[in-house]
């Protein structure tokens, strides 16, 4: 299975939608979409409005891969689960999100050369990037990771000082 995921902002992210909806008969592998609070909604394949961040965790850990925003939260998690992920930064421009830093992550991402991450700026490049990435996928192996701890952490103690 392929999870795609547009996060939790308000603004939506229907070209990434639009794009995931248009080649979902090309992939060969079931998609399952979250589409948040996005106006499209797919009519080629399985979605859902939001998940629990629990279900969010086990679609992650469960798939072949996952396409994404450039959400750190569903990084995270990716990189914890050793799940690949295809990112396309929602952008200023297209009026989804309020500032550009979803591009600077993952300009930061694709510079590092980080494994099992990928990423896109076009929806053109998609359907080439994911049967690629398909055919050279690893098997999904949880692996501690240092940032989530930290995160999870500094956020604990943030709430214990509330």
């Amino acid at each position: 299975m392929i999870f795609v995921t547009v996060g939790n902002d308000f603004r939506g992210f229907d070209r990434l939608l639009r794009k995931m909806d248009q080649i979902a008969p090309l992939i060969p592998a079931e998609l399952l979409i979250q589409t948040g609070y996005s106006r499209y909604h797919p009519k080629n394949t399985k979605h859902v409005d939001f998940v629990s961040m629990d279900k969010a965790a086990d679609y992650i850990r469960n798939s072949e891969l996952v396409v994404s925003h450039a959400g750190i939260g569903t990084i995270i998690l990716c990189k914890e689960y050793r799940t690949p992920i295809l990112i396309l930064p929602r952008r200023k421009a297209y009026g989804e999100h309020m500032n550009d830093h979803q591009l600077e992550i993952a300009r930061v991402l694709q510079d590092k050369e980080a494994e099992h991450i990928y990423v896109v700026y076009g929806e053109d490049q998609i359907e080439e990037s994911i049967l690629k990435i398909l055919k050279h996928r690893d098997s999904s192996v949880l692996v501690e990771t240092p940032g989530k701890t930290n995160l999870l952490k500094v956020i604990k103690e943030f709430i214990g000082t509330v």
